[in-house]
């Protein structure tokens, strides 16, 4: 059987990058111009995306090594465009939406912080520590450009997990607000504060694609 042809684009994310800025701005990737922005893209046939955890893998390394360079707008995983030519459109349809967004992520990163109960307790108890969490998510999120509460995973409730944020955070801030999620751990002695990052903005972009 004939291989497939690769005359489509995964689309991993969009950047901020003048044009000729440069070719690359991750491995194995190149990047498709459109006046101050750039799609991070690589050569893909035009099908719906199964991923598997090598995929998954991938599509993080990429974005994070993007997000080590310049500010990027995470794409669906999975995103392909039939063409250069339609992603180059696309990218001119959206391109004031894009870069107002670029502009409110630059110079900022995603802290997920997880807030989980020692041991196991009566639901009354889990409340009354859902509480205490609640109380100190709203002490970060003061500290956050923006905040996304984030769905319980599977896990959760087997793990202790009573709450979970992502938080867009200052850069030049982010040791300040590590120390703060330190604080609340050493005040709330009855939860663990687990903070990572920093992350690209997955959870503050939804892009969209129709139009």
């Amino acid at each position: 059987m004939a291989q497939a042809s690769l005359n489509a684009l995964r689309l991993y994310g969009v950047a901020a990058a003048e044009s000729g800025h440069t070719d690359s701005l991750a491995e194995g990737t190149t990047l498709t111009h459109y006046r101050a922005l750039a799609a991070v893209v690589e050569p893909s046939t035009y099908s719906i995306a199964n991923l598997d955890e090598a995929d998954m893998a991938n599509y993080l390394r990429i974005l994070e090594e993007v997000h080590s360079h310049t500010s990027v707008l995470p794409a669906p995983p999975g995103t392909v465009f039939q063409s250069a030519s339609t992603l180059t459109r696309w990218l001119e349809l959206h391109y004031f939406t894009l870069t107002e967004a670029l502009s409110v992520i630059e110079g900022h990163a995603a802290a997920r912080v997880s807030i989980t109960m020692q041991g196991k307790h009566e639901q009354e108890t889990q409340k009354s520590f859902a509480a205490l969490a609640a109380e100190s998510l709203r002490l970060l999120r003061s500290q956050a450009a923006a905040t996304v509460t984030l769905p319980k995973a599977e896990q959760d409730e087997e793990d202790g997990v009573v709450a979970r944020a992502s938080f867009l955070i200052d850069t030049q801030r982010w040791q300040a607000f590590a120390d703060t999620v330190s604080k609340e751990s050493q005040r709330q002695d009855d939860l663990d504060f687990h903070v990572t990052g920093p992350w690209p903005p997955y959870d503050f972009v939804r892009m969209q694609f129709g139009g």
